[in-house]
């Protein structure tokens, strides 16, 4: 009965661990079972999310594009230049049309100035040269005044009378230097620019339009008139 006493303790402890050994196959096989299918797709989801996308790597479903023809881009870009070789071209056209437009208007605008400047110089004498133009007229008058048997009858008169026209003289000597000129246009044909009509007269002796009376003289300035002549004109027939 000793020995039996001995061996039931170590029976007892194999018996347990034999049972224990089962429990934990029995364990081991009802997880391996539930969590397999789990392992099997968390793995299938990762493998998918790690594979790369073939759909989206994948060139769309297009027709093959042919290489570019070298001729065709020297004769696209020959166009292209050409184009802008005319632009360039109308550009400079353009540009230069306006240079020399600068440079005539420049030119214009030098010539008027010389001319300005000449004419400034010639009729700069103008206004005082028509001043004296009545002096001259009151001159001319006061000699025209004195009879010749009134000069031989008084030396008086004839002393002031040849003071005048000495004086006259003189003045229009001053004239001729600065070009101021006397018209008497009497028979001459009637120029409206250097005469002014006063009246018409019927003359059939005498061609229409011709001066046949002078009442007052011109004066011309550098040919230019700075008086009319006041004068009478022979008029058409009727």
């Amino acid at each position: 009965s000793s020995g039996i006493n001995a061996e039931w303790p170590l029976r007892r402890d194999t018996n347990y661990i034999l049972s224990m050994h089962a429990i934990v196959r029995v364990a081991r096989s009802r997880l391996s079972h539930q969590l397999v299918p789990r392992i099997r797709h968390c793995s299938k989801f990762s493998s998918q999310s790690a594979e790369p996308n073939k759909d989206a790597d994948k060139p769309a479903d297009t027709e093959s594009v042919p290489d570019p023809d070298p001729l065709q881009i020297k004769e696209d870009e020959n166009k292209a230049l050409q184009q802008q070789l005319a632009e360039q071209t109308e550009l400079v056209k353009s540009m230069k049309d306006k240079y020399l437009r600068a440079l005539a208007d420049g030119e214009n605008v030098r010539s008027r100035s010389r001319k300005e400047l000449a004419d400034s110089k010639i009729f700069s004498i103008q206004s005082f040269a028509k001043e004296l133009l009545p002096v001259s007229d009151v001159l001319e008058k006061a000699l025209a005044s004195v009879t010749e048997e009134e000069r031989k009858a008084s030396t008086t008169v004839s002393a002031l009378h040849e003071g005048v026209h000495l004086t006259h003289s003189q003045l229009h000597q001053v004239f001729k230097r600065n070009n101021l000129v006397k018209i008497d246009p009497l028979d001459e044909k009637f120029d409206p620019v250097y005469h002014e009509a006063m009246f018409l007269v019927d003359d059939p002796t005498k061609t229409p339009g011709t001066v046949m009376a002078v009442l007052q003289s011109g004066y011309n300035l550098h040919a230019r008139s700075v008086r009319p002549a006041k004068v009478g004109v022979v008029k058409e027939p009727q």
